[in-house]
């Protein structure tokens, strides 16, 4: 009985109050004799605890409604238990060949839209392989239709409002536009649209404006960023204040702001519109190896991954308005591929991965300690050279999907869905889906945003036609007091509390089965009442008195 007691106390929620010492224990005569003043003696108790400790009941009346909070894993996530699964074998793009290698550390080397995919290819000239999404399977042997810069390719990106305009930057210090005819490269092609000449040295790396129309940033190693009118080919603004290498930009979603970090272990914000030099500064990862930015939580929180001094991959979060120590550091491990972060808004999910590496790792970011908190990881089958998240109009609600990316191996090009599992998937998971930013249209066009105009961008429901909503279905299940539904069947009462579950009717109910049992034995079988030593011979009774 004494371990069942302390069995239940400790499965109990984390919520209930716990005695700061065990009860001891008494024997159960004493205690049943004295059941009477210690109950008085607990009132008593009570009584003299609240009259030392008024503060209590106020502190439990003015809190919220608890958290759900687990004893193991802290704090809950609905997307806790989220699972990544790649495509059928025939969505698959087959028979990739001479992926580059000698790709720079700032690149990400893989990006991809809702209809193609860009992939860098070894040997001379630079080369940039387009893929269309929609011709899947094998591709045939020979040469692989390419863009050729005739220089080495420093970064790459896709326009977010232009499925067929890529950026690529080149270590000759130039930007080269490029528009893919529709239908996808037929032949190796080196005329691109248009060339962007600024930087007087190589690049690191370009980044096209979140809302904003044709503005794009890059940043060189001659310590700039620029930020680029692309209608016009120059670049208004010049940002200033950086003292080693650039390993990363990120815009902020407003597009407000940008976030670089640097070599010199230096976190900088920037207002471009503003000032050319840097808002805010803070301390960054010591390592020199690489590092990534971005944003979460509406542009308030700063994420960004590195190396320590030991060479163990780091993500730290900080906060916007206070960048000189981070919130929150999380170690993974002692690997060196740099950890390039792809952030979920809707989710507020947090995935990353390296160049190199099998397994993704997923957390969500929250505004609360820890800030930071693992979800389910995913551990692919084989190494990949590459990770792209694709828009949220190309996720399938039908099937709870929240994020969908391409995955480049070393030959393969293969989607990969991530899922919650639910119980009623045939309705519109509206607490995992809310309205969704339009990232594929732009809000404003260059020229507007140059003179300072912000506008956000719209949000729409990705609720399918004809699925109900989760939200309704479990508020229609539930009938209001008020409402003409036949009421359910009353629940019967629990029975008190017995530890073998013995009541008077069931102790009659069970004698009842026993005595119609016995009588369906007896009357399919011959009773016979005789005892088998009845029918034995003893022995004389003048023999006992020998």
């Amino acid at each position: 009985a004494e371990r069942r007691r302390l069995y239940e106390n400790r499965s109990m929620s984390v919520q209930e109050p716990v005695s700061p010492s065990p009860t001891p224990l008494r024997r159960r005569d004493s205690l049943k004799a004295k059941s009477g003043p210690l109950k008085e003696e607990d009132g008593n108790t009570n009584k003299r605890n609240s009259s030392i400790q008024p503060s209590k009941p106020e502190s439990v009346t003015t809190n919220p409604a608890p958290k759900r909070t687990s004893t193991v894993f802290g704090r809950v996530s609905k997307f806790r238990h989220l699972k990544g699964t790649p495509a059928h074998k025939s969505a698959h793009i087959e028979n990739i060949r001479n992926l580059s290698r000698q790709i720079s550390g700032e690149c990400d080397g893989f990006h991809a839209n809702s209809e193609r995919v860009a992939v860098p290819l070894s040997g001379p000239g630079g080369k940039i392989a387009v893929f269309e999404l929609s011709k899947t399977g094998k591709l045939p042997d020979g040469v692989i239709p390419a863009l050729v810069h005739g220089t080495n390719v420093m970064d790459f990106t896709w326009d977010p409002f232009n499925n067929r305009r890529l950026a690529v930057a080149c270590d000759d210090g130039t930007i080269r536009l490029w528009l893919i005819p529709e239908g996808g490269l037929t032949e190796p092609t080196n005329t691109p649209d248009t060339v962007l000449e600024g930087h007087s040295e190589k690049i690191y790396f370009i980044k096209f404006h979140p809302l904003a129309q044709d503005v794009l940033a890059s940043g060189s190693y001659d310590m700039t960023v620029r930020v680029w009118d692309l209608t016009r080919g120059h670049e208004p603004i010049t940002l200033q204040g950086h003292t080693d290498q650039m390993f990363s930009l990120s815009w902020s979603t407003c597009g407000n702001m940008l976030a670089t970090v640097c070599k010199d272990s230096v976190l900088r914000l920037y207002q471009p519109r503003s000032s050319t030099s840097p808002v805010a500064e803070g301390k960054g990862p010591v390592g020199s190896r690489g590092a990534r930015v971005t944003w979460a939580l509406d542009s308030a929180f700063v994420v960004v991954t590195g190396f320590d001094k030991v060479s163990e991959r780091q993500i730290m979060v900080y906060k916007r308005e206070d960048l000189s120590t981070p919130l929150a550091t999380v170690g993974l491990d002692v690997s060196p591929a740099i950890l390039i972060p792809y952030y979920d808004e809707d989710s507020s999910t947090l995935f990353l991965t390296g160049k190199g590496d099998s397994t993704i790792y997923a957390f969500e970011v929250c505004c609360e300690p820890p800030f930071i908190c693992p979800l389910s990881h995913h551990r692919c089958s084989s190494l990949h050279q590459g990770l792209s998240f694709l828009p949220k109009s190309s996720c399938d609600v039908s099937i709870v999907e929240f994020a969908k990316a391409l995955r480049l191996t070393n030959t393969t090009i293969e989607p990969l869905s991530f899922t919650v599992p639910r119980i009623k998937s045939d309705l519109f998971q509206d607490d995992l889906f809310p309205p969704t930013k339009v990232t594929w249209e732009p809000t404003m066009t260059a020229a507007q945003w140059f003179n300072g105009t912000n506008c956000q961008a719209r949000r729409i429901s990705l609720k399918p036609e004809g699925m109900d909503n989760l939200s309704d279905a479990q508020g229609a299940a539930s009938v209001s007091p008020g409402s003409k539904e036949p009421a359910k069947p009353a629940q019967p009462q629990p029975q008190p509390f017995n530890r073998l579950a013995w009541t008077p009717d069931l102790v009659a109910s069970t004698k009842q089965k026993q005595e119609q049992i016995q009588k369906s034995v007896s009357s399919k079988m011959e009773v016979n009442m005789k005892l088998e030593q009845d029918q034995m011979e003893g022995v004389d009774e003048r023999e006992w008195d020998e």
